[in-house]
């Protein structure tokens, strides 16, 4: 049984519902004008029909109404306007009682005063450099079926890093700034805020007064040292202790997070945000000069006050056969049971197996191939009735091929290079014996990761691979060293990632009987542009194809193009796609085909009609479209004050945090869903889980919230990568997987893009 809290209390004017509202035509600068010359004595918003009025409320008894004229408004009715003038009405008791305002709205973003500093009080760091904790406040309207809407503050809690100090204070205390990002204080259109910060450049070099900078976009060329505050980013701040305390700078930044992690727990958010609405109930809070406003308690199961409905979505049922007869909701199981859903299909049985390593590591390697592929049956896990030999079968065995044909190619050195001439060598040998590979896997050092993508002896071997349309696995001598113990659940994820890129399906969705053709379809991207600043940005889409049973059809990617051409690019990757799957599936054009869009950018209204458009080319006219925006950055919290957590290394993990699976309504075309719960949590320190806010976009032609929901949850479960859950829908998983490779080869000498164009990029290469 659940005892959910949201982190929201709802608002309401306490007495006296009409307000008079004065009305002029909107302008932009007229607005911004208005804003900076009456902060304080006028409340301001865009409005009225189609957004072209500027609506204006006086915040003084004796100021009158601005504008051609004056409206009375019912503020039982008008959502639209308590809102805002709710959050203007702390964003006025916050500057009354003298705290720091970082920004007006959206959100109204102050630092809260306990805790104060998370950096140790006594490491002897100077008072500009700070890590704190920060209050944001939102407004939003909730609507349930069958209730009135409600109107709503959020507080959310986060950590801000500050250095307060200019660049010429920096290099006083022997601070090196080249190659670091500064920026320069910009000065808000409300007085009342304090001032923020614009990126300026990258430090080239000093130059007496000067920073003299590179990536500047179309700003100046260099900056002085007074004008110029280093980028309060964490890695900033740590350069920071590094450099003021030396060999004592490690323990600082520790006790740094371990003091974010503790503020930021479940227990301590809750505690917090509590805190501060107690805090704002007790205030004088007035909407409007005479019009006070009313807080509500939290809403919670627990007070009566808690209107979302609320679903535990159950793991999806696998299917491990066409027949559909061979069903586990626990993919591992299944597989140990069943064997994968292709196992009379797939082919070849028999693998070809080309392996990379260092030739100091021959041995190393050899012995730790012999347990991947026949298992480790001796080993087991959990107690009591929960006691299980996680990789009994082994590679072979579990995905039932036969004895794989191993080659081992020794690396000379760790050097990319070396690493290459052994692949060149491997496809070599594949040439001449006129076969090909069915997989290669690569030895790797951990600490390769830290080289220079252009330096990295992996992306060095992925880039020859994949040009001869060979997948790659990679493994880490650090993983190779593992006690067995530990190592059968690296073997786990690292078989079923095998299988999948060498062409195989380990399972599928249960799919339920419908008329129409469905494709769910993932819409990423990957920013091509290293330069944060730069003027020419270029970009690739990316785009992912699945059937509703989950099953992996192809995917597709854009040539590199520029911002403004991004669009059309992408659209006619998208026809591409599904013209390809109505040609292999035979669709005609009458049938009924809906289409499922899983997007990380909200898509503007004209996104979705050209897209409505691109299909309607096609000749398909029956068809729906459903664009669902998976949208990570909410003010949206939830608690469950009946989760005790779980025993961790660190301590209890995951109190207060929701399980995985959990939905809550939010309006008709919004839900949070947790694709990460309490248990998933690795360590105590990792925080409070926050959900997902699916957004379907208002032209989406399919509507069913629930449905959807329940799809993009099954879909995070549904990952070939590893056994454990996805973060996110495989859609949207997939494609950031994508991205990362493609940043680390485009950096390769040599490395041809357009590779990724012909029939590799139909294959799960970059699991």
């Amino acid at each position: 049984m659940t005892k959910l809290i949201l982190n929201a209390v709802r608002i309401r004017p306490a007495e006296g519902r009409h307000l008079l509202v004065g009305v002029q035509p909107y302008d932009r600068e007229t607005l911004a004008g208005l804003r900076r010359e009456r902060a304080g004595q006028y409340f301001f918003r865009r409005g009225g029909v189609d957004g072209n009025s500027i609506l204006s409320v006086p915040l003084d008894a004796d100021l009158g109404n601005i504008g051609n004229q004056v409206d009375e408004v019912d503020l039982s009715k008008a959502h639209w306007l308590v809102a805002p003038l709710a959050l203007d009405a702390l964003l006025r008791t916050f500057v009354r009682l003298g705290r720091p305002v970082i920004r007006a709205a959206h959100p109204l973003r102050v630092l809260s005063q306990r805790p104060a500093n998370l950096l140790p009080t006594d490491a002897g760091l100077p008072e500009w450099l700070q890590r704190r904790i920060v209050l944001d406040f939102e407004t939003r309207t909730l609507w349930a079926t069958g209730s009135k809407p409600q109107t709503v503050i959020l507080c959310s809690v986060r950590t801000r890093n500050i250095i307060d100090a200019d660049s010429r204070a920096l290099l006083e205390h022997d601070i090196p700034l080249i190659g670091r990002y500064v920026a320069r204080k910009h000065l808000e259109d409300d007085p009342r805020t304090i001032d923020s910060f614009k990126l300026a450049g990258r430090v080239a070099r000093v130059d007496g007064d000067r920073l003299i900078l590179e990536d500047t976009g179309d700003g100046p060329q260099w900056i002085a040292l007074q004008d110029a505050f280093l980028e309060p980013r964490k890695e900033n701040v740590n350069w920071c202790i590094e450099h003021l305390l030396k060999g004592r700078a490690d323990r600082a930044i520790e006790q740094a997070d371990d003091a974010a992690a503790h503020h930021l727990s479940g227990p301590q958010r809750l505690e917090l945000i509590r805190r501060t609405f107690d805090y704002l109930r007790g205030l004088d809070l007035e909407l409007a000069p005479g019009l006070a406003l009313e807080i509500g308690q939290m809403i919670s199961q627990a007070a009566n006050t808690w209107r979302q409905r609320t679903e535990a979505i159950q793991k999806p049922l696998l299917v491990f056969d066409p027949d559909g007869t061979r069903t586990d909701r626990w993919n591992e199981r299944g597989l140990d049971q069943h064997g994968p859903y292709d196992r009379r299909s797939f082919t070849p049985k028999q693998l070809r197996i080309a392996v990379v390593c260092q030739a100091h590591y021959e041995g190393q390697v050899d012995a730790f191939l012999a347990k991947f592929l026949e298992g480790l049956p001796e080993v087991q896990t959990g107690k009591g009735e929960w006691v299980r030999a996680p990789y009994a079968k082994g590679f072979v065995r579990r995905y039932m091929l036969e004895s794989a044909k191993i080659t081992l190619f020794a690396a000379r050195g760790q050097r990319a290079n070396d690493y290459a001439a052994a692949c060149r060598e491997a496809i070599a040998a594949a040439t001449n014996g006129a076969f090909e590979w069915s997989l290669a896997i690569v030895q790797i050092d951990q600490e390769f990761k830290e080289l220079p993508d252009e330096l990295n002896p992996y992306y060095a071997t992925k880039a020859i691979f994949l040009k001869h349309r060979v997948p790659v696995q990679e493994i880490t001598v650090e993983t190779m060293n593992f006690a067995n113990q530990q190592l059968v659940f690296a073997l786990n994820n690292m078989s079923v990632a095998t299988y999948a890129k060498i062409g195989g399906i380990p399972w599928l969705l249960k799919s339920q009987p419908r008329g129409a053709h469905e494709l769910v379809i993932g819409i990423g991207s990957q920013d091509l542009t290293s330069d944060r600043l730069g003027q020419r940005k270029r970009i690739v889409g990316l785009t992912t194809v699945f059937s509703s049973d989950g099953n992996y059809l192809l995917d597709d990617m854009t040539a590199a193009v520029d911002y403004d051409s991004y669009a059309s690019a992408l659209l006619e990757s998208l026809k591409r796609s599904i013209t390809q799957v109505r040609n292999a599936d035979g669709w005609r054009s009458s049938d009924d085909v809906r289409l499922i869009f899983h997007v990380f950018k909200e898509m503007a209204d004209g996104e979705a009609e050209a897209v409505s458009k691109v299909v309607q080319q096609l000749g398909l006219t029956q068809v729906k479209f459903a664009f669902l925006h998976i949208v990570d950055h909410h003010p949206f919290a939830i608690f469950d004050e009946a989760s005790k957590g779980t025993r961790s290394r660190d301590g209890m993990k995951g109190v207060l945090a929701p399980e995985r699976g959990l939905s809550a309504q939010v309006s008709d075309r919004e839900t949070l869903l947790f694709f990460t719960g309490g248990r998933d949590l690795k360590q105590a320190r990792d925080g409070h889980p926050m959900p997902t806010l699916l957004r379907l976009h208002r032209q989406s032609t399919f509507q069913d919230m629930t449905y959807l929901t329940r799809q993009a949850f099954d879909f995070s479960c549904h990952s070939w990568r590893m056994f454990t859950p996805a973060p996110l829908p495989i859609t949207i998983h997939y494609s950031e997987l994508m991205a990362r490779l493609l940043s680390g080869l485009r950096n390769v000498p040599g490395w041809d893009p357009d590779t990724m164009l012909g029939p590799v990029s139909r294959t799960r290469w970059f699991l």
